[in-house]
């Protein structure tokens, strides 16, 4: 049972409301008739935090022979369960089912009931459908296989497994696994970045930490990626070790001779998050292993890199601060870079190099162009472009092989930054020429990691997420030509009776002089010429207005910003930029006018305006309502007020993730306290608290560990001390993520209080 406390202060102020609205309400009901009340069209707390969605982390996945399309749902992020059973089971899979359709009739099916299912893999003759779970009830994943012959489940070995996903091996009988490293022990982390096993004395419950005379900072302890490599035989269950380390992605050769797999090595320094890996490439057949290629800067997971179709090639895409593409061959021979090829810092960092059938070149993505590399030349080339549009990700049939349609032409998907809306276009490699196939102002890319479409195998159809800010995400199916198209699912039927609003778009220049944007959510009853409470929902540093073909724009469950449309609220998600050293002052010069732009237009009610932040948003909050007495009431959700006291902060295994935060990322002061003590100062809230005249609500978890309890405490200690209107909700066992991690009780106490808290500041009697 979960436990919420409450902290309320001054009591006086709310009781005084209290009573005057009982008053109000004796007088008028005694007095006058009672009004009909106005009908509105409001989503259910309760039907939005139950809403079914696609599992973020997963995939959707053609079968081998085009005939099943897999996929996976979440029933609920986060219904009510044994917290303990599903200790070894990520967020993204909690309350998730794995489904496939058949291409031919669309019909669904649902292949797990119950429990939590992820990471679905085809086998090679798309019999076996196999995917993790924790379905026999011991809350450690297992290896689990589906017959679509027979229709049948059964566990495939007692092994338990990691998070990672599964590899089927060429021949079809075998999958590889990961199974990580026992980490129930908490671990002190090591000046190295390892974290060594503590060394308690007897009868004592102690936890040393060690520093040493060199500076470490380590944002999270790279023991998280300790894990074995095993092989499961699927008819006899019987499982080997292949490969021990901290493993980041591991990828099986298409012959199935060799594994490659990257290794977490260690911080590229102090202060940052940038973890180097090695890349390994294992023989199967000898059990010997080279380093192809060391201490290269890769994406955290350790991804970006792809087999060539021969088995004898791999591409790799460095993601530090400037991105660079290396072939690397089995025979041991040094790695080449391909000539000219370092490109700034990848906008999306996740994607891979894809190779041709005859292996003899490889396409990616950069700076917003399709390029091309030549495996024997090393040289590389621009394909294709288009104006207007940046390229995101090229559409694939396989993991690592380029899908070529019509025989001769590549599919891409692209994003209008103007419009803010995906499309997918199509090249001929003979001709050059570019066409647009679909681009209808919905969202394609906002779900699923890369690969966001996937691509049948013979090339003939392809299936993908769509969205816009009115409409939920449903799965379609449609041919490679974009003119037939077929929807597969609608996940929340009970959505669709529901007036939702609309969303457009909002431009403004900031204090400074620079353009900037913004999502504007209008009220589901909105009327031209009418004023309305605006909620702004804030985070420094991003670009919110890229949220606007998102449905509900911000997140789900309690942060769909639907849940406050449809109630007669307007909602704007704001760009804010940050430059270096002053964040604070940064998100007043760049909010307010966007809050004034939307005054301007005669939409929103100066006098009834509210701000709410989530974690760096938080902080962003807290901000800005000591710059400003403007708004009438304030949520910070897991924000923090004192970067100092951020910067200190320290998770049980001795790893310190505010360190990197506040010196190279997002809290751009870029420094230590040490050097630049007064923009630390400068730069916190909290020191500010006293100048608060705006009623806040302050949300926690109690188990966060992004940003830590204590960080929410202080703030209200001190909001209390002042004698400020604040109410602390503090949620025992919880996460950082109220969408994604918080139970379905704590996630609808949270939207009816965040309601409440709207409707007693912007919405008056």
């Amino acid at each position: 049972m979960n436990v919420l406390a409450i902290y309320d202060y001054p009591i006086s102020k709310k009781l005084a409301r209290c009573i005057r609205a009982m008053l109000l309400a004796f007088i008028t009901c005694s007095v006058l008739p009672k009004p009909a009340l106005a009908q509105i069209d409001a989503l259910s707390v309760e039907d939005t935090i139950r809403a079914r969605e696609f599992a973020l982390g997963s995939r959707i996945l053609f079968s081998p022979d085009g005939k099943w399309l897999a996929y996976t749902i979440i029933r609920n992020h986060a219904e009510d369960a044994d917290v303990a059973r599903r200790a070894q089971v990520p967020s993204f899979a909690r309350g998730a089912d794995v489904y496939v359709a058949n291409v031919a009739t669309r019909r669904e099916k649902l292949v797990t009931h119950g429990f939590d299912n992820w990471w679905p893999a085809w086998s090679p003759n798309s019999q076996y459908l196999a995917f993790l779970s924790d379905r026999d009830g011991s809350g450690k994943p297992k290896v689990w296989i589906w017959d679509s012959h027979i229709d049948t489940l059964r566990r495939i070995s007692d092994a338990p497994a990691g998070f990672r996903p599964l590899q089927w091996a060429p021949d079809g009988r075998q999958i590889i696994f990961s199974r990580d490293a026992d980490s129930t022990e908490p671990q002190g982390l090591a000046s190295d970045g390892e974290a060594p096993a503590p060394r308690p004395q007897r009868g004592s419950t102690v936890t040393v930490y060690a520093g040493t005379n060199r500076p470490d900072a380590a944002p999270w302890s790279l023991a998280s990626y300790s894990t074995s490599l095993e092989v499961t035989d699927i008819d006899n269950g019987k499982t080997k070790t292949i490969v021990r380390g901290q493993i980041g992605t591991y990828k099986l050769s298409p012959d199935g001779s060799h594994l490659a797999f990257t290794v977490a090595e260690r911080f590229e320094e102090a202060g940052s998050q940038q973890i180097l890996f090695d890349l390994r490439i294992l023989d199967i057949a000898s059990g010997k292993s080279q380093d192809a290629i060391r201490n290269l800067p890769l994406v955290s997971d350790g991804s970006g890199y792809s087999w060539s179709p021969d088995g004898n090639y791999l591409c790799l895409r460095s993601a530090g601060r400037a991105v660079e593409y290396f072939i690397v061959s089995v025979s041991g021979a040094p790695p080449r870079r391909l000539i000219d090829n370092t490109f700034p810092a990848g906008l999306n960092p996740r994607e891979v190099p894809l190779w041709n059938e005859s292996a003899q070149k490889v396409y990616f993505v950069e700076e917003g162009q399709l390029w091309s590399g030549d495996v024997a030349s090393s040289k590389i080339e621009k394909i294709a472009q288009v104006a207007g549009r940046r390229i995101k990700q090229i559409i694939r049939c396989s993991d690592d092989v380029l899908c070529i349609v019509n025989r001769s032409s590549v599919l891409f998907v692209t994003h209008d930054d103007e419009g803010k809306q995906d499309g997918v276009y199509a090249t001929d490699f003979k001709t050059g020429r570019t066409s647009n196939l679909i681009e209808q102002g919905q969202c394609y890319t906002c779900i699923l990691d890369d690969p966001s479409i996937a691509a049948s195998p013979d090339a003939q159809r392809i299936a993908f997420i769509v969205e816009d800010a009115t409409h939920p995400p449903n799965l379609w199916l449609c041919d490679t030509d974009l003119q037939s198209c077929r929807q597969v699912t609608d996940l929340n039927p009970n959505f669709n009776p529901h007036l939702m609003g609309t969303a457009r778009l909002v431009d403004w220049l900031s204090d400074d002089g620079e353009k900037l944007r913004g999502a504007l959510l209008l009220p589901s009853d909105y009327r031209p010429g009418k004023r309305y409470p605006l909620i702004t929902y804030i985070y420094g540093g991003s670009h919110l207005s890229d949220r606007f073909d998102r449905f509900g724009l911000a997140f789900v469950g309690p942060l769909n910003m639907q849940l406050f449309a449809t109630r007669g609220y307007a909602v704007f998600l704001p760009d804010a930029p940050q430059g270096p050293v002053t964040p604070m002052l940064d998100l007043a010069k760049t909010i307010l006018p966007g809050i004034n732009k939307v005054i301007e237009l005669g939409i929103a009610d100066p006098n009834r305006l509210g701000v709410i932040g989530h974690s760096y948003g938080g902080y962003s909050v807290l901000s800005l309502i000591v710059l400003t007495t403007r708004f009438k009431a304030a949520i910070a959700l897991a924000g923090d007020s004192d970067l100092v006291s951020y910067y200190g902060e320290m998770s049980d295994d001795g790893s310190a993730y505010g360190i990197p935060i506040l010196e190279e990322g997002q809290g751009a002061i870029g420094g230590t306290p040490w050097d630049r003590r007064d923009k630390f100062i400068e730069n916190s809230p909290f020191f500010y608290l006293d100048r608060i005249r705006t009623p806040l609500l302050i949300a926690q978890g109690s188990k966060d560990t992004a940003v830590a309890p204590f960080l929410g405490d202080q703030t209200f200690v001190a909001l209390r001390r002042l004698g400020k209107e604040v109410l602390y909700a503090k949620y025992e066992g919880e996460g950082h993520s109220p969408a994604q991690e918080w139970n379905y009780s704590n996630q609808v106490d949270l939207c009816n209080r965040m309601m409440r808290w709207w409707d007693d500041h912007l919405n008056p009697p």
